[in-house]
Order: C-alpha cells, then structure tokens, then sequence
C-alpha cells in the first residue's frame, strides 16, 4: 500500500491526538491520554499507528526569531520563463530560504524567506531576479508572527 495516496481512516480520538501534538509536539503521553480519556499504553499505540501509517512525519520546533534577531519574514513568489533549477539550486545554498515549492497558480516557485532587515530582504530577492529564466519576483512581508495553528482545519473530511 503507497502511504502517501491512500486515504487513511482515523477516528476522533487519533484527531484529538494529532491536536494536541500540533499545538505542542512535547506534550507528554500521559497529558495525551488523559485528555483523550485513555491509558498512556493505547495512546503511545495509536502515536505509533497514525507514524506507521504516514500521517505523523516528525515534528518541528519553530523558533522565536525576533530572539534572534530575525524581524522580517516573507513569501517569495517566483515567475519562470524556463526551469526552476537555477532558482531552486539557489535557494538551497541560501540560507536565508526555506524550502522553496513548486506552485500551481499565480506564481510558479514559492519559498518563505526569513532577514533581518528589508534591506538584506532586498539583496535575497535581488538574488532570485538575477537567475536566468526568472521573469518576475513578487515579495510578501509578513505583518505579523508566522502561526502554525490548524484548529480549524477539518481532519476528518466527510466522503474523502
């Protein structure tokens, strides 16, 4: 069975869990079951089912990068007039990108980049507009913190 195409069934306790791991990936199992209102032993089995099964990949830290010294954050949307690959090539070795997309839509390349200024902002997309075949480069700064919040985020859609 390919993991990543079939649908896979999960019940409202698997998305009570998968909740509660998106607010907060540290939250200890026993917090887990008994917010679920099961043992710590069926709680770490369904963890464990919903990772064998795909839907649990990993976790992510998402650091405060104002702390850093990182107040601007922004989407980076990329025209082509050919291939992605020099742009792609780019980004990679930047590290000022996160991983770039490859989009259907208004832009053909997306990637989230992250600076301390507008002004090293500027010089990363500068960058991006000097590889060959970018027809157009469209910044979005970000006005406020990124969120990774997914409370209204059906994870159980209906006739899926």
């Amino acid at each position: 069975m390919n993991k990543m195409s079939a649908s896979v069934e999960i019940d409202e306790i698997d998305v009570k869990i998968l909740r509660l791991l998106m607010k907060d990936a540290r939250t200890r199992l026993k917090d887990i079951a008994k917010d679920c209102g099961i043992s710590s032993v069926s709680a770490l089995n369904r963890i464990k089912r919903l990772e064998t099964l795909g839907v649990i990949t990993g976790a992510i830290i998402w650091p405060r990068l104002d702390s850093m010294g990182i107040s601007i954050i922004a989407t980076i949307g990329v025209d082509l007039d050919s291939s992605a690959d020099e742009v792609i090539k780019l980004i990679g070795e930047h590290t000022n990108f996160g991983e770039p997309s490859v989009a259907i839509g208004k832009y053909d390349l997306l990637v989230m980049a992250v600076a301390k200024d507008i002004t090293e902002l500027d010089k990363v997309a500068y960058e991006i507009r000097r590889c060959s075949g970018v027809r157009k480069v469209t910044v979005n700064v970000w006005s406020s913190k990124q969120h990774q919040l997914f409370e209204n985020v059906n994870l159980q859609p209906k006739g899926a």
